[in-house]
């Protein structure tokens, strides 16, 4: 039953809605790499990196700090980065920020506001393989002349004390005690360390109270933290060495403090593949309100993820593991990764770094709470010498989209987001695109009269191809395959109506020319359903719009129970009105790589 009818002429609706339509479908997703024109590197030492960003000299841009691990094997050095309307100038050392590249093993660096004056201060975890003060946590605070940022000064010993960190190989720096302020969990290295709770006073000056934590005295490799069980307070997520751990917080706890990791019960489990050099970054992937997980294994173990099926009565969570994953997080090393919405279409990507081969963008294309990614990474932007540690998504260039900061071994990378190659169906002679593998993904805007096809030439086989199928449409039910080039399918995706996206990815075969076809499964308006849309519907929509008419639920291309001016562009489009930009109907995506 449809809840109401707007009354306004046809004729009316369509001058409105004959403007370019383009914009109302989903962007493309595409990455350029700017580094050589927009990243000043003072030195090129690699390592183990951990990247976070923020504005530390509240000039309206996102700068970026880095912690360089691994000086046993070399000088390694941290360094910071100041964004100067896109370009990221590294300004370690001094004036700016004294006794920061120095020879210290840092496992983790944090841009935090600790004393509460609006400047972003720095805490750098440093474990005690180093040359540096025996792994020392240390502090620089952010220092103001005249209303302006001016230098950061080192002030871990008073702050801090001497003894923080010391066995230090990762940590955390979140409001662990819901009092306002960043505090900071520092993990353990080997040898029967502890983990430490480090909270803030309010103006950046800690106390320490191991008693909030576990014990533990595996090597903790990473931390990570969010509200897992629903309950208002962040938990914890410990990847050790050995076995990895969930610390709820402060759940069905007798202590009044918030913040309290340590009371019977605060500790799960998490089993599976618990090896060394493992991270796990938590994120909702599915959109069903909970923070699932994603857990890069190191040492050549498949990634997974565990998915949060929700709170049991003990007040933990209880997990299922996917491991359906693209290729390449299941057959390499992978590091760190960046959880983000990077195409801004309300669903969490997932950017993972690897140990000896090219990262991976995972682009979520989960639909109906089905959990499915492919492997979305450009190969113009990233290539096999990108191998790392961790990434930082943020943007960079202020035109509203993430951008990803890169602590490579082979030096730090600025990858942009940029259009993808684009197309309408009238570009394409005989519907075959140019060649793009290993290059940018095309895009191809067009409508579907039945099923269009375009042919892809020159792709080797056993390459990645991903394909990605979007319409405005929303009611119609689209079908996407992929051909080899005797026409038999290889894969095929059709996961319902009401302009529900398709995705599919392969590694191609060995015959050239793979074909992908879109098919329009219906029309929006074809009251007559005799498959097309004619003048006879078109009266039948205007009749609807003035208050007439019947089966009006026909053109409700939307779902939104009524017939508007959303309906009247739907139709146009379907239609091929006058005035109207044929290539809005779908976006089709196509990637292809070695």
């Amino acid at each position: 039953m449809m809840k109401r009818v707007v009354q306004m002429s046809c004729v009316a609706a369509i001058v409105a809605f004959s403007a370019d339509v383009q914009a109302q479908l989903p962007g493309t997703l595409n990455f350029a790499d700017i580094t050589a024109t927009n990243v000043d590197q003072n030195t090129n030492d690699d390592g183990e990196k951990e990247v976070d960003f923020g504005d530390f000299d509240n000039d309206g841009d996102l700068d970026a700090v880095i912690g360089n691990g691994f000086s046993d094997f070399g000088a390694r050095r941290n360094r910071l980065y100041r964004n100067d309307a896109g370009f990221m100038q590294e300004i370690t050392g001094n004036p700016a920020i004294p006794g920061f590249n120095g020879t210290d093993v840092t496992r983790n660096a944090f841009l935090r506001d600790y004393d509460d004056d609006g400047w972003l201060d720095i805490i750098v975890i440093n474990d005690r393989n180093s040359s540096g003060e025996a792994g020392r946590t240390k502090i620089f605070m952010n220092k103001q002349a005249d209303g302006s940022f001016d230098r950061f000064e080192e002030e871990g010993l008073a702050r801090l004390g001497a003894g923080a960190g010391g066995a230090a190989c990762g940590g955390v720096s979140i409001d662990n005690d819901n009092d306002g302020d960043f505090d900071l969990y520092v993990g353990n290295y080997p040898n029967n360390s502890q983990d430490t709770m480090y909270l803030n006073e309010g103006n950046g000056n800690f106390v320490g109270v191991p008693s909030f934590v576990p014990s533990d005295g595996d090597y903790t490799v990473d931390v990570s933290s969010g509200d897992l069980n629903g309950d208002g307070k962040l938990d914890l997520i410990i990847a050790n060495w050995g076995t990895n751990w969930v610390y709820y917080n402060d759940l069905n706890s007798t202590s009044t403090d918030v913040g309290d990791y340590a009371y019977t019960g605060s500790k799960q489990s998490l089993p599976g593949n618990a090896a060394n050099e493992n991270a796990f970054e938590p994120g909702d992937f599915d959109n069903d309100g909970d923070l699932d997980l994603y857990h890069s294994q190191g040492q050549g173990n498949a990634d997974i993820i565990r998915v949060n099926n929700g709170t049991q009565v003990t007040g933990q969570v209880e997990w299922q593991i996917l491991t359906d994953l693209p290729a390449n997080v299941r057959t390499t090393t992978s590091r760190k990764a960046t959880v983000v919405d990077l195409n801004q279409d309300g669903r969490l990507d997932i950017f993972v770094m690897a140990q000896s081969s090219r990262p991976t963008l995972l682009r979520n294309t989960t639909v109906n709470g089905n959990i499915s990614f492919v492997d979305w990474t450009p190969g113009q932007a990233f290539n096999n010498s990108d191998n790392g540690w961790h990434s930082a998504a943020f943007d960079v260039n202020g035109d509203e989209r993430d951008d990803i900061f890169l602590g490579g071994f082979n030096g730090d990378r600025l990858m942009v987001q940029t259009d993808s190659s684009e197309y309408t169906e009238a570009d394409l002679v005989g519907g075959v695109i140019p060649p793009f593998h290993n290059s940018d993904p095309v895009a191809i805007l067009g409508v579907a009269s039945g099923s269009d096809t375009f042919t892809i030439e020159g792709v080797p086989s056993g390459r990645t191809m991903s394909v990605v199928l979007n319409s405005y449409l929303t009611c119609a039910d689209l079908t996407l395959d992929i051909l080899d080039s005797s026409s038999s399918v290889i894969e095929s995706s059709n996961r319902g109506a009401g302009g529900i996206e398709e995705a599919l990815q392969i590694q191609t075969p060995s015959n050239s020319g793979l074909i992908v076809r879109v098919t329009v499964n219906s029309v929006c308006g074809d009251v007559d359903n005799d498959g097309d849309l004619d003048v006879d519907d078109f009266d039948a929509l205007n009749d609807c719009l003035t208050g007439g008419g019947s089966n009006c639920d026909a053109f409700d291309a939307d779902l939104d129970g009524d017939v508007d001016f959303a309906d009247v562009r739907a139709f146009q489009i379907s239609h091929g009105g006058p005035n109207v930009d044929p290539s809005a109907q779908y976006i089709l995506e196509i990637l292809t790589r070695d």
